[in-house]
C-alpha cells in the first residue's frame, strides 16, 4: 500500500515538472500592437485648416474660391503659437487626440487649368516642402510644437506614383522636354523606373494594370525595383529623421508591387530607430470592405497594418440605423483573420469617413432616410461605436464641427476650409449640430459644439479608462438594435461594459459578464443597472450609448480546457485553428507552432476573444508536417495548456 502511494506522488510530481517544463520553454511572445495603438489620430489637410502666413499665398494655384486648387491653410497655422487658447495644434490636443496625420508635405506638380495640388498626392519634389505650405524651417516649428503638446506626427506618403509629367504618344511613353529634371530625387526622371504601360483603367502589355497602370493619370512607378523601393525608404527615412514623424499612412497602397513592403518597411523602420523611434506604424490605404482581402495586404505583403474599411461600412450603416446589430457582429467576427505574432485587428485604423469617400455625418445621412433631429445623435453615435471598440480611432478634420458636404459631399467637396471660406457653396452648407457657417469660421463654434464636446468626453473617457482604449474586446450581446461589449483593463483585471443603441427606443436587456461581486459604476450615459450574479440588466436609451465599468475585480475565472482543432479554411486558403476554450472570462489565448520536437516553438498570435482561433498560412510551410499548441492566460495570470495536435500541411 505504501509503494502504491509513493508510485501516486511520484507520477503526479512528474506531471506538474512537466506542465511546468513545458510552460518554460514557451517562447516569449513578441509585441503584437503598432505604436499608435493608443492612440487618436486627427487627419487634416494643412492648406484647409488655418492660413498663418499670407505670403505664400502668391505661388500659382491659389485660387481661395474654387475647391480644386490651393486655399492657403499652411504649417504656420496649424502649429500655431503653441499655447493654450490657439486653433493650431494646441487646438486639436484639447480635443483629446494624441497624434496628428497630415497629407503629404511635398513639392507638388505644376498646377494646371483644372486644379492644383493642394491635397498633396501629386508630387514631384520629395525632398522639399511644397512652398504653399511653407517651408523646412516652419516644418521644424511644427515639429517641435508637436512635441512639446505631447502630439505625435503621421506624414501621409506615397510611393505607388508620383504627379503626371510622362506622356505618351500613342503607347510610347516621353518625358516633354521642358521637364526631364522636373522631379526630385533624380531617380525618378530616368523612364526605366516607372511602368509605363497607360491608364490603370486600361493598360496594355502584361500583368495586373492595379499594379502596372497610372493611377488616374499619375506617373506609375516600378515598385518592384531595388532603385525605387531603396530609393523610397532613403526618402522618407530622412523626412523620420530630419522632422520626427512617429508614423506614415501610405497611400494607394493596394497598387504597389505585391513585394514593395517587405523590402521598404524594414529600411523605414531602421530609419526611425537610429534617431531613437521605436515602434514606428505604418498603415496602408487599402480600399476594400472585404476582410478576407485585407488579411492578404497584412499577412502576405506585409504592410503593417491599413485603414479599416470593413468598419467604416458597418459602423456607418449601424449608426444610421440601415443596419442592426448583427451587421457589428459580424464584422468583428473577421477579426481571427488578421492575428499574427506581430499584429491583431486592434492596430487597424478606423474611421467613418474621409477626403474621398466624404465625411462621416454625409454618409450617415445618405444611407438611410431619418427624422433630421436623429442626424446629431446618430453622428454620436458612431464615434461612440469607434472610440469604445478595438481599433485606433482617426477623425477626419471638420468633422467635430459637423461638416457634411454639398451634392456627392465626396472628394473636392469634402475638403472644406476651417477658416473663412470663399467657396460660395460652404457658406451655405448643412452643418451637423450647429447652422450653416456663413462668413464666420469653425474655430469660434468649437468649444460649444456638441460633436467636439462628445470626442473631448470619448477621449477623456478613454485616458481615465486605459481598459477602453483598444484593449481586449469581447462581444456579450448583440440582438437587434443593442451591441453591447465587455472591455478588460489588464492592468487591474476590471471589467467594463459598453453598450450601443441605434433603435429610437430605448432597449432593456440582461448581459452575461464576467463579474459576480461589487456592483458597477455608471462611467457614461443614463440608465439603470441591476445586477444578478455575473449578469447585468440595463436600460439604454434610444440611440446612445452607456458604459459601465465593474467596482471589483474579474472573478467568473474559471476555465475548461478541451482540444486544439485544424482543418483547411476554403473561403480563405489558410488553416482554421480553434481552442475549445469554455470560459466566463475575457481570457486570451496564445497559439505556437514548431516543424519537429527539435525545434522552438514560436507564436502563432494571440486572440483577447472567443471563439479562440488563429489562421495559420500554408504558404508558410508548404510540405510540412507541424505541430500546434496553445495556452490559455486568465484574469488572475493562470495558464492552462492544450494538447498540441498536428498538421500536416501539403506541398504546393
Amino acid at each position: 500500500m505504501l509503494n502504491k502511494k509513493l508510485r501516486l506522488i511520484t507520477a503526479v510530481i512528474a506531471s506538474i515538472v512537466l506542465a511546468t517544463s513545458s510552460v518554460a520553454a514557451t517562447p516569449v511572445v513578441p509585441n503584437d500592437q503598432v505604436g499608435l495603438a493608443k492612440d487618436l489620430i486627427y487627419f487634416v489637410f494643412p492648406d484647409r485648416y488655418l492660413n498663418g502666413d499670407t505670403s505664400n499665398d502668391r505661388f500659382a494655384g491659389y485660387d481661395p474660391t474654387d475647391t480644386a486648387f490651393f486655399h492657403g491653410g499652411d504649417l504656420k497655422g496649424l502649429t500655431g503659437t503653441c499655447s493654450a487658447g490657439d486653433n493650431g495644434l494646441a487646438r486639436i490636443k484639447k480635443l483629446g487626440f494624441t497624434a496628428v496625420w497630415v497629407t503629404p508635405l511635398v513639392v507638388q506638380q505644376k498646377p494646371t487649368p483644372n486644379g492644383a495640388g493642394y491635397h498633396g498626392y501629386w508630387g514631384v519634389d520629395f525632398l522639399n516642402v511644397d512652398p504653399h505650405l511653407g517651408t523646412k524651417a516652419d516644418l521644424i516649428e511644427f515639429s517641435e510644437c508637436a512635441k512639446k503638446l505631447g502630439l505625435k506626427l503621421i506624414l501621409d506618403v506615397v510611393t505607388n506614383h508620383t504627379g503626371d509629367v510622362i506622356q505618351y504618344k500613342e503607347k510610347d511613353a516621353f518625358i516633354p522636354a521642358d521637364l526631364v529634371n522636373a522631379k526630385n530625387p533624380v531617380w525618378l526622371n530616368d523612364l526605366s523606373n516607372y511602368h509605363n504601360v497607360g491608364d490603370i483603367s486600361n493598360c496594355w502589355g502584361e500583368g495586373s494594370c492595379s499594379q502596372l497602370g497610372d493611377f488616374y493619370g499619375l506617373d506609375d512607378v516600378a515598385t518592384e525595383k531595388p532603385v525605387v523601393y531603396n530609393g523610397w525608404a532613403d526618402v522618407f527615412g530622412q523626412w523620420i529623421k530630419d522632422y520626427g514623424f512617429s508614423g506614415f499612412r501610405v497611400d494607394t497602397a493596394r497598387h504597389v508591387d505585391d513585394n514593395f513592403f517587405k523590402n521598404w518597411s524594414p529600411q523605414i523602420n531602421a530609419a526611425a530607430q537610429s534617431v531613437g523611434i521605436d515602434n514606428f506604424t505604418i498603415f496602408g490605404e487599402v480600399w476594400d470592405v472585404n476582410p478576407i482581402n485585407l488579411m492578404n495586404y497584412i499577412r502576405r505583403n506585409k504592410i503593417q497594418t491599413v485603414l479599416d474599411f470593413p468598419f467604416q461600412r458597418s459602423a456607418v450603416e449601424f449608426a444610421s440605423g440601415y443596419s442592426d446589430a448583427a451587421t457589428v457582429e459580424n464584422l468583428f467576427s473577421y477579426d481571427d483573420l488578421y492575428i499574427t505574432a506581430t499584429t491583431n485587428a486592434s492596430n487597424m485604423v478606423t474611421f467613418l469617413g474621409n477626403h474621398d469617400m466624404g465625411r462621416a455625418g454625409k454618409i450617415i445621412e445618405s444611407k438611410r432616410i431619418n427624422p433630421a433631429a436623429e442626424l446629431l445623435p446618430r453622428t454620436l453615435l458612431g464615434h461612440s461605436l469607434m472610440y469604445l471598440t478595438r481599433g485606433i480611432p482617426s477623425v477626419y478634420y471638420g468633422d467635430e464641427v459637423g461638416m457634411t458636404g454639398t451634392n456627392s459631399g465626396s472628394d473636392q467637396l469634402a475638403r472644406q476650409d476651417m477658416f473663412s471660406t470663399k467657396v460660395n457653396i460652404w457658406k451655405t452648407e448643412k452643418r451637423i449640430g450647429s447652422s450653416p457657417i456663413g462668413t464666420g469660421n469653425s474655430f469660434d463654434i468649437t468649444d460649444k459644439h456638441p460633436i467636439a464636446n462628445h470626442l473631448k468626453a470619448l477621449a477623456k473617457l478613454r485616458a481615465s479608462h486605459p481598459g477602453l482604449a483598444n484593449s481586449s474586446m469581447q462581444i456579450r450581446y448583440a440582438k437587434n438594435y443593442l451591441l453591447a461589449v465587455s472591455k478588460k483593463d489588464d492592468s487591474e483585471a476590471r471589467e467594463y461594459l459598453v453598450a450601443f443603441n441605434n433603435s429610437t427606443k430605448a432597449i432593456k436587456a440582461t448581459i452575461p459578464t464576467a463579474t459576480s461581486k461589487g456592483g458597477w459604476k455608471l462611467l457614461m450615459g443614463k440608465t439603470s443597472i441591476k445586477t444578478a450574479a455575473e449578469k447585468v440588466t440595463i436600460t439604454v436609451p434610444a440611440l446612445s450609448t452607456v458604459v459601465i465599468k465593474a467596482n471589483q475585480r474579474i472573478d467568473k475565472t474559471e476555465v475548461k480546457v478541451g482540444k486544439i482543432s485544424s482543418k483547411l479554411d476554403f473561403l480563405t486558403g489558410y488553416y482554421e485553428t480553434k481552442a475549445s476554450v469554455t470560459t466566463k472570462d475575457l481570457a486570451q489565448v496564445t497559439f505556437y507552432v514548431r516543424t519537429s520536437t527539435d525545434q522552438p516553438w514560436s507564436s502563432l498570435g494571440t486572440d483577447t476573444n472567443s471563439p479562440y482561433t488563429v489562421f495559420v498560412d500554408p504558404l508558410d510551410y508548404e510540405g510540412t508536417k507541424i505541430q500546434i499548441k496553445a495556452e490559455v492566460k486568465n484574469s488572475k495570470g493562470a495558464k492552462y495548456e492544450l494538447p498540441s495536435t498536428s498538421v500536416v500541411i501539403p506541398a504546393p
